[in-house]
């Protein structure tokens, strides 16, 4: 069965169900196969506004995503043999709408396509950051993007 066929009928099992959806702060989903690389991202997306929830491989980015709705994704290209390229795949079946923020170990060019892939497949994608990643850069970045949240849920709570 091909990751498709997985991610479309688990969607369609949990179709009754609505994804939990966080309104107080935006949630990111940290993806990254190294414990220790998932825990320093999440601290700096926490301190940047969000609430991080963790994944360490495709199989928990589709649990989550079915789940959980998210305002943002940080992932690892690097997560094992094509799950970036994977994760990226899900996120487009399922109509991941949030930005996408490539942190990557891999060469500059196993990144730079992991970066095209999430474009051609429609998906919002953030600059690539390549590790080790610059943390005052990818708290500005995951800052702009949070902020960009609070902002369009100040205008949705006005009107």
């Amino acid at each position: 069965m091909s990751l498709r066929e997985v991610v479309q009928r688990a969607a369609e099992a949990l179709a009754p169900f609505q994804r939990i959806r966080q309104d107080k702060e935006p949630q990111i989903l940290v993806i990254d196969n190294d414990e220790i690389h998932r825990s320093i991202i999440s601290k700096v997306a926490a301190r940047a506004g969000f609430l991080p929830v963790q994944a360490s491989d495709c199989g928990n980015v589709v649990r989550q995503t079915l789940l959980n709705e998210f305002d943002c994704a940080t992932l690892d290209m690097s997560l094992g043999e094509r799950e970036g390229a994977e994760v990226l795949l899900h996120f487009s079946i399922c109509k991941f709408q949030a930005p996408v923020q490539i942190l990557s170990g891999a060469d500059a060019e196993v990144t730079a396509r992991g970066y095209e892939l999430g474009r051609s497949l429609g998906l919002t994608m953030l600059e690539p950051l390549t590790k080790p990643v610059e943390l005052g850069v990818l708290r500005e970045q995951l800052g702009g993007v949070a902020q960009h949240w609070r902002e369009r849920r100040a205008t949705a709570t006005a009107a």
